[in-house]
């Protein structure tokens, strides 16, 4: 039996490749900061994981925090066995509440130790190859409509049939920008409006009836669980749920209480893929379709993504997300395969990523 003998962090900038990303609520970034971990066990094995949080005002957990949180969880996880995931995320949960962001640098780790000591891939050990080839979703960043319909256009070029088109601009300009691309909706293409929290109850149903013959979904259409769960049942639209599915508590509750169409489970809300895959399963059994993703990250995370969604029921899998490719540089090498709007994850041990130590320079902080 192995243990965690140190932990190795290092932070790097990811940049975006469209030059500044926006989404409601004024927020615009051009550049994300990344937290990768290495857990080294005692026979000198090392796995890596990944957090990186969508600027410091979009989820509970900014980048700076994290480094902080892992020196709070270092002594905790320092002699646990890596490949007992759910031993090392129980003690993790009993040394510091929350952080979910700081516990899945650690969780995504010691999976792709798992799948290193085992040879396998990590969806392999998630239950299976279920998917080969992964439908892949595309955000479209805030704009015009015109400056919306151009992107989509672009991104149908590559052979992306999935748009997750930002709003929040006011509801003319919403109603204007989905009608837009509806237009020109090509057979078999899926429309996701996400107004990411950014209307009120009685805005989001207005939204929806102004849009009543668009085929498309509304995600998040409101801060409160409980104003989407009205959305849900009076509106005109399959709704799918992002931020209000912040635990797999909130996840029963949503399936419990018939709220959603389809879900977003994002890793680094659930602490990584021990909590995750639960969530997932919970959304297969009850039908619920899921877009498996993250909130950024680079190649490591991506390849998280990749192995979560290949090992999805694919009647419940809508799309996932190559969050590597919206970088102009990456930390990582061996990302999954992305083409003409698919991904597929790799059949490497683990993860299957190996960090770029030129990318990631020296490291910030060393626990032993």
């Amino acid at each position: 039996m192995t243990r965690i003998a140190k932990l190795t962090v290092y932070t790097a900038s990811l940049n975006y490749a469209g030059g500044a990303y926006t989404f409601a609520k004024q927020r615009r970034y051009s550049s994300f900061t990344t937290t990768v971990l290495a857990v080294e066990t005692d026979d000198g094995s090392i796995g890596y994981g990944e957090a990186c949080p969508c600027g410091p005002a979009y989820m509970a957990g900014y980048a700076e925090g994290v480094l902080p949180a892992l020196a709070q969880l270092a002594p905790h996880v320092i002699g646990l066995d890596p490949c007992h995931t759910a031993v090392v995320m129980r003690e993790m949960d009993l040394a510091l509440a929350g952080h979910e962001l700081a516990k899945t640098a650690v969780d995504l780790a010691c999976w792709d130790m798992l799948g290193k000591t085992a040879n396998l891939p990590c969806y392999a050990l998630l239950g299976g190859r279920l998917v080969e080839d992964i439908p892949l979703h595309r955000v479209v960043p805030l704009g015009t409509p015109a400056e919306t319909a151009a992107h989509v256009a672009a991104l149908r070029v590559k052979g992306f049939a999935h748009f997750q088109v930002k709003l929040g601009l006011g509801i003319d300009r919403d109603v204007a920008t989905m009608r837009a691309l509806a237009e020109n909706r090509r057979p078999g293409e899926v429309f996701v409006g996400d107004a990411n929290t950014a209307w009120r109850r009685d805005e989001a149903l207005r939204v929806s009836n102004a849009l009543a013959d668009v085929d498309c979904y509304l995600e998040q259409p409101c801060a409160a669980y409980d104003a989407c769960l009205s959305v849900r049942r009076h509106g005109r639209h399959p709704v799918k749920l992002d931020e209000s599915l912040d635990s797999v508590g909130a996840v029963r509750r949503a399936v419990a209480d018939d709220a959603m169409d389809a879900a977003a489970i994002k890793i680094t809300r659930f602490g990584g893929l021990t909590r995750a895959r639960i969530a997932r399963d919970l959304c297969a059994d009850a039908g619920v379709a899921m877009t498996i993703e993250d909130a950024w990250g680079g190649a490591i995370t991506t390849a998280a993504i990749a192995h979560l969604a290949a090992s999805t029921d694919p009647l419940a899998l809508l799309n996932a997300t190559d969050l590597h490719r919206y970088n102009s540089n990456d930390i990582a090498y061996g990302g999954p395969e992305v083409e003409g709007g698919v991904m597929r994850a790799t059949d490497r041990p683990g993860l299957g990523v190996m960090p770029d130590p030129d990318a990631l320079g020296d490291p910030v902080a060393t626990f032993t």
